[in-house]
């Protein structure tokens, strides 16, 4: 749902709905949980240079999320 919402342009909400997903995903440990996580980042790409504070936020989650199957 996240990435719909941020292909529609809605990067608040798509943000909001990863914010829900990763919370669903802690503990989780899957190339599926994995690939949605590199998909968020890969997504939000684009406006990290915008300093939207959601935008940092679930793009550094992401990262650790990440960083836990290192």
């Amino acid at each position: 749902m996240g990435a719909v919402q941020a292909r529609q342009g809605e990067i608040e909400e798509a943000c909001g709905t990863w914010s829900r997903a990763l919370d669903a995903m802690d503990g989780v440990r899957s190339g599926r949980t994995r690939q949605v996580a590199a998909d968020m980042r890969a997504i939000l790409a684009p406006y990290t240079r915008r300093n939207i504070r959601a935008v940092r936020d679930i793009d550094v989650r992401a990262k650790t999320y990440l960083s836990t199957f290192a």
